[in-house]
């Protein structure tokens, strides 16, 4: 089944509205959530089910700082960064991941919603349930 991974490493208010918005358009779609960076790590490793997504929760900024090292490994994923604050720093720390969209945790997230809606839909057939990677994501950002 195609998956998206959430990485949500602290429990908040915020989560469970991501979690509604995302549930409610993205439909058909299995949502696996992972609690730390490790985690996001081992599930993103290859020889893998490939997720259509990747959608980082960073509530705090330790969240944000938390994932930085697994940037290299994001690259061959489409991204989603939900960032804690619009702050120059933070906002560049969340763009240093190279994702396809950035928000902030104090939205509804339906902006986030439709753009997994879009990645979902437009999700090429031979890459749904495929154990590769996306082939365009390493290519087209």
């Amino acid at each position: 089944m195609d998956e998206v991974v959430l990485l949500i490493p602290t429990r908040s208010v915020a989560e469970r509205r991501l979690m509604r918005a995302v549930e409610k358009l993205v439909s058909g779609v299995n949502l696996k959530v992972c609690r730390d960076a490790d985690g996001l790590r081992r599930r993103l490793l290859p020889g893998r089910h490939s997720p259509l997504a990747v959608v980082i929760l960073a509530v705090t900024k330790q969240d944000l700082l938390s994932i930085m090292p697994l940037r290299d490994l994001l690259l061959g994923f489409r991204v989603v960064v939900i960032l804690p604050d619009s702050d120059d720093v933070t906002v560049a720390m969340g763009w240093g991941i190279w994702p396809r969209f950035v928000s902030y945790a104090d939205g509804d997230f339906r902006d986030v919603a439709g753009v997994l809606e879009k990645i979902v839909g437009t999700a090429p057939l031979h890459m749904k349930g495929d154990t590769g990677q996306w082939a365009s994501a390493k290519h087209k950002r």
